[in-house]
């Protein structure tokens, strides 16, 4: 049997993890937090009842229960940390804008299915591509083509808070990987819309976006990609027909 102070300390650290659950806004944090949670005030509840005279059939199961989802929430929590080690290890950094790669979408992309398996969280890819760019870099050659890009992916960056992604996935085009509601992607869309429009010599610069949500529109990256990039057209068309209108 415990002693009265071992069996608090073990309350606390269910009461700690619990509060940490609770003030966390990182879904994988907020689960490994309370399977701690849990698992502490498990163990506290077999001694609680070992001390009152309870069944010692059913005190023993419960401690043995918790000191076995304790271990469970020990392995996931190594999981998890081999997952993230594993991103951290690799480079991921764009060299010319600062942003994420390609490469980083493909494994963000595993952990965020991965996240929905657990959760029911669903994620949206959002796709920015540059309106008039080509001219830019023909007018003025790669080296201002390259600031302007530059400068689109801060714009980016400031527009999107710190739990969304944002990577150059290849040329003029920008991937935002974001876990907002419905609302919050259409508000976000807008915002992205009205702050990359930059000017050079005259020429605008602006940004046609498209979105597509998993699992709604695709199980798969490449699915996903398709339709947001697909949608993205259909903006970029009627902008068009704006301007020539």
């Amino acid at each position: 049997m415990l002693s009265e102070v071992d069996r608090y300390i073990i309350l606390s650290f269910a009461g700690l993890y619990a509060t940490f659950m609770l003030l966390t806004k990182d879904l994988f944090v907020k689960y490994l937090a309370s399977l701690y949670a849990v698992s502490f005030m498990m163990v506290y509840v077999s001694y609680y009842l070992e001390e009152v005279g309870f069944n010692p059939t059913f005190y023993n199961l419960m401690n043995v229960a918790g000191l076995v989802f304790l271990g469970f929430t020990f392995f996931e929590n190594v999981k998890l940390i081999k997952k993230f080690k594993h991103l951290e290890s690799k480079i991921y950094v764009d060299p010319l804008t600062g942003v994420k790669n390609r490469k980083f979408l493909e494994e963000i992309f595993e952990l965020e299915v991965e996240k929905y398996k657990k959760f029911s969280k669903p994620f949206c890819l959002i796709f920015v591509d540059l309106n008039n760019f080509k001219k830019i870099n023909d007018l003025f050659g790669h080296s201002v083509g390259d600031q302007v890009l530059k400068e689109v992916a801060r714009k980016i960056v400031e527009s999107v808070n710190s739990e969304k992604y944002v990577i150059r996935y290849g040329g003029d085009e920008f991937i935002v990987v974001s876990e907002a509601s419905p609302e919050d992607l259409l508000r976000l869309v807008e915002k992205l819309g009205e702050n990359l429009k930059i000017t050079y010599e005259g020429i605008e610069v602006s940004a046609a976006i498209g979105s597509a949500c998993f699992p709604k529109d695709g199980l798969e990256l490449s699915e996903l990609i398709k339709k947001a990039d697909e949608r993205m057209y259909k903006v970029k068309e009627f902008q068009k027909r704006l301007t020539q209108a």
